[in-house]
């Protein structure tokens, strides 16, 4: 029979201690780093929006290809998050202003650093405000972005109706994500049908899907 040594009942003990702490700490910490990304806040919130102005670039500059910008004078990027959309349409240099809301006081500042410039030329005006509760007049945007955000909102449904209230008569609402993140957070509206069921309550006219990989792109059509 093999002997275990001191040093060994040592080790087992810091493992087991280890793993078991592991299981008592993984939901709060999903928890926690779920309400992070809803809601950046303090030192981690300041490191997460400046990971996401880099993570996002490839989804958002896909997002942006995908859509018919022509016609275009007021754009909203909701949940601009660390940026990098904004930053993508100001350096198409269109006879636009883009305009931005996002929740968390970390995101304001991490995305005022990246569109310095654009801000300062009047060309992007980024606020911090509710999705749900914005201050803009009605049929204002003729183009609103809505990137790796909506499962994270408070109430879908009132986000949605405050967007079509904001939109033009003939405005357009993109709506991309990855997959699995929807997946992961979205109790409601996970699935196209049941989101295609809310929009069209709320009144939006149209709605098409649009796949490639992990990601997802929906044009929603006022």
């Amino acid at each position: 029979m093999m002997k275990i040594t001191k040093r060994k009942k040592i080790t087992l003990i810091i493992l087991g201690g280890i793993i078991g702490l592991s299981f008592i700490l993984y939901k709060p910490l999903i928890n926690y780093l779920s309400e992070q990304a809803a809601n950046p806040r303090g030192i981690i919130g300041e490191i997460t929006t400046k990971i996401w102005s880099s993570y996002f670039e490839d989804l958002s500059k896909w997002t942006i290809s995908n859509t018919e910008l022509s016609d275009v004078t007021h754009v909203l990027d909701i949940g601009y998050g660390g940026g990098s959309n904004v930053k993508n349409l100001a350096e198409l240099n269109k006879n636009w202003t883009i305009y931005g809301v996002d929740i968390s006081e970390e995101s304001y500042k991490t995305a005022t650093n990246l569109n310095k410039k654009a801000i300062n030329n009047g060309e992007v005006k980024l606020s911090i405000q509710d999705v749900a509760l914005m201050n803009y007049q009605a049929d204002f945007f003729d183009l609103v972005y809505a990137i790796q955000t909506h499962m994270y909102w408070d109430n879908p449904q009132k986000g949605f109706e405050e967007i079509y209230r904001v939109m033009s008569q003939e405005g357009v609402l993109i709506l991309s994500s990855e997959k699995d993140k929807i997946d992961y957070h979205m109790d409601e509206y996970k699935t196209t049908a049941s989101l295609t069921a809310l929009l069209k309550e709320i009144g939006f006219r149209e709605v098409v899907e649009k796949e490639k990989g992990n990601w997802v792109l929906y044009t929603i059509r006022k």
